[in-house]
C-alpha cells in the first residue's frame, strides 16, 4: 500500500507538472503582454518585446527576443536598454519565495546607452530607480558582445562607446553592490583589457554617482593603431570612486617605443594618477612620471573631446629638469647616432588634436629648453666648433676636444615645422643668436641671426688675409663685442650652408 501511494503520488505529480507546461504553452501571449506590462510599471518606461517563450519543464527557462526599454520623459533618442536575446533560467520554487529568486540570465547583443545629466533624464531615472526596488535576486548574469554608451553632457561630442565582449555581474539585485568581471577590446591603441571589482548600487537617478572599484590588466596594446607612433604597451593598476570620477593609479610599460621621425625603438616605463569621467570619458592626468632610456620626466594634462571634434585631444604641461641630450635625439630624429651629447632640461605645453594624420603631423609644442656641457659627436663638426672658438677669440686652435657647448631657446612646433625665436649657441668666445624654422620630416633648414666674437674679423682671420681685412673691421664692429656678423643657415639637417648676410651687414649702417 505505501508502495502504492508512492507511485500515485509521483504519476499526480508527473501528470500536475505537464498540465501546468501545457496551459503556461498555451498562455505565451498572455504571459508576454503581462511581462511588457509589469516592465513597463516597475521601470516607468515605455517596453517593446518582440518575441516571448516560456517553458517550464524539466526546469523553468524563459527567452525572447527584441527587449527594447526606454523611460517615460527621457529626451535620449536611443533606448535605455535594448537587448537581442535573453534566457532566464531558475527553479519554479525560486518564484514562490517573497523576493524572486533567478539562478542564472543570459543576454546577448545587450546595449545599455546612459544619457547625459539633464533635468528630464534625470527624473525620468529616478523615478524608474523608486519603482524599481523589487525583491528580485540573481546569482549570476552573463551577457556577451555588449555594449555601453556613455552620451556626453556637452552638445556635440562624441559618444563614449566600450565593446564588451564578456560582462559577468554575481548576486544581482536592485539596491546592492556586485561583484564583475569584464573582458573587452580597446579600439585605440587597439589591446585587450580585463577587469574585475565591485559596482553598484546603481545610481538609476544619477549614474554618474555609481560606485565601482577594482583592478584591471591592459595587454598587448598595438600602439601602430596610433599613426606615427608604434610599440606594444601592457599596463595594470587599480580603479576606485565613482563613474562620474574614477581614480586610476596604475604603471604601463613599452618595451621598444617608437616615433616615426626618428624610427630608433627605446623602452618607455611609466607611473601615473589620473581622474577618469566614466560618463563622457574624458581624462584628467594629474601625474606622469616617466623613463626613457637614462632620461625621466613628469607630466600633468588631460585627454578630453571637443564639441563639433570626432576623437580627443591630449594637453600635457612637461618637464624635464636635467635629461640626457643624445636620449632624447635617439628618440626624435632619424639618425645613426645623436648628432649632440650632453645635458638638457625641457619645458614646454604639448597638445595633440585629434586626426587622422600622423602623430608629429598634429603635435604642437610651446616651450624652452636649455643645454649644457653638449658636444658634437662628429669629428668634423667638432673641429669645425674648435676652429670657431679660436679664431673668435683671436688666439691659434687650442685641444678641438675640449670645446664645450651652451645652448638655450624658445621654441614651438605645429603641422610638422619647428620654429625658434631665438635659439642662442655659446661656445668660448663666440656667440650665435638664429631664429627660424625647421622641418621635422623635410629636415630643412632656413634661420637667420648673427654671429658675435670677443675678436674682430681681422683679429679672426689673421695673418696676411687679416690685414687685409682691418679695413671692414668698422662695419662689424659693435659695442661690447669685437664683431657682431649677420649670418644665414640654409639646406638640410645633413648638408647645412652658412653664410654671410651683406644686405643686413650693409643696412645696419
Amino acid at each position: 500500500m505505501r508502495l502504492a501511494r508512492w507511485f500515485i503520488a509521483i504519476v499526480g505529480g508527473v501528470l500536475v507538472t505537464l498540465w501546468a507546461v501545457a496551459l503556461a504553452g498555451s498562455r505565451t501571449s498572455v504571459l508576454h503582454d503581462k511581462l511588457v506590462q509589469t516592465l513597463s510599471d516597475k521601470l516607468n518606461a515605455s517596453v517593446e518585446l518582440d518575441n516571448f517563450t516560456v517553458h517550464t519543464f524539466p526546469r523553468l527557462r524563459i527567452s525572447g527576443d527584441g527587449l527594447r526599454i526606454r523611460l517615460k520623459g527621457q529626451t535620449e533618442p536611443a533606448p535605455l536598454i535594448a537587448i537581442q536575446h535573453f534566457e532566464v533560467g531558475g527553479g519554479v520554487v525560486g518564484l514562490l519565495h517573497r523576493q524572486r529568486h533567478f539562478q542564472h540570465v543570459r543576454l546577448d547583443g545587450l546595449r545599455i546607452t546612459i544619457p547625459p545629466r539633464t533635468g528630464k533624464d534625470r527624473e525620468a531615472g529616478n523615478q524608474a530607480a523608486q519603482a524599481a526596488t523589487g525583491p528580485v535576486v540573481i546569482d549570476r548574469i552573463d551577457a556577451h558582445e555588449a555594449v555601453l554608451v556613455l552620451v556626453p553632457k556637452v552638445p556635440g561630442k562624441d559618444p563614449r562607446t566600450f565593446e564588451i565582449h564578456d560582462l559577468g555581474l554575481e548576486s544581482v539585485g536592485f539596491n546592492r553592490s556586485m561583484s564583475f568581471t569584464a573582458t573587452l577590446v580597446n579600439p585605440v591603441p587597439r589591446g585587450d583589457i580585463s577587469a574585475g571589482g565591485s559596482f553598484g548600487p546603481w545610481r538609476a537617478d544619477e549614474p554618474g554617482l555609481t560606485p565601482l572599484s577594482g583592478r584591471y590588466e591592459f595587454t598587448n596594446a598595438d600602439l601602430n593603431t596610433i599613426h606615427g607612433i608604434g610599440g606594444i604597451l601592457s599596463s595594470a593598476g587599480d580603479f576606485a570612486g565613482e563613474l562620474m570620477q574614477i581614480d586610476v593609479r596604475g604603471t604601463t610599460h613599452t618595451p621598444a617605443f617608437v616615433v616615426d621621425t626618428a624610427a630608433h625603438p627605446v623602452p618607455l616605463d611609466t607611473t601615473f594618477h589620473a581622474v577618469v569621467d566614466g560618463t563622457d570619458g574624458d581624462t584628467y592626468l594629474k601625474r606622469i612620471d616617466a623613463k626613457f632610456l637614462d632620461t625621466s620626466l613628469t607630466a600633468s594634462g588631460a585627454v578630453t573631446g571637443e564639441k563639433g571634434h570626432k576623437g580627443r585631444t591630449i594637453t600635457l604641461q612637461v618637464h624635464m629638469p636635467r635629461g640626457r641630450l643624445q636620449d632624447v635625439l635617439t628618440l626624435a630624429v632619424r639618425t645613426p647616432k645623436p648628432v649632440m651629447v650632453g645635458t638638457i632640461a625641457l619645458d614646454t605645453s604639448l597638445r595633440i588634436p585629434p586626426g587622422e594624420s600622423r602623430v608629429a603631423d598634429r603635435l604642437q609644442l610651446d616651450g624652452k629648453f636649455a643645454l649644457e656641457q653638449a658636444q658634437f659627436t662628429d669629428q668634423f663638426v667638432r673641429d669645425r666648433i674648435a676652429t670657431l672658438s679660436s679664431r673668435a677669440r683671436g688666439q691659434p686652435r687650442e685641444d678641438l676636444a675640449r670645446v664645450l657647448s651652451d645652448m638655450h631657446g624658445i621654441f614651438k612646433v605645429a603641422a610638422g615645422q619647428a620654429s625658434f625665436h631665438p635659439v642662442v649657441f655659446d661656445v668660448p668666445g663666440a656667440t650665435v643668436s638664429l631664429s627660424g624654422s625647421y622641418g621635422l620630416r623635410t629636415e630643412h633648414l632656413k634661420f637667420d641671426g648673427t654671429l658675435t666674437m670677443d675678436a674682430t674679423v681681422s683679429q679672426a682671420a689673421g695673418g696676411v688675409k687679416g690685414i687685409f681685412l682691418k679695413i671692414v673691421d668698422p662695419l662689424f664692429k659693435r659695442k661690447g663685442a669685437g664683431a657682431v656678423i649677420p649670418i644665414h643657415v640654409k639646406g638640410t639637417r645633413e648638408k647645412p650652408q652658412f653664410g654671410l648676410d651683406w644686405k643686413r651687414a650693409l643696412l645696419r649702417k
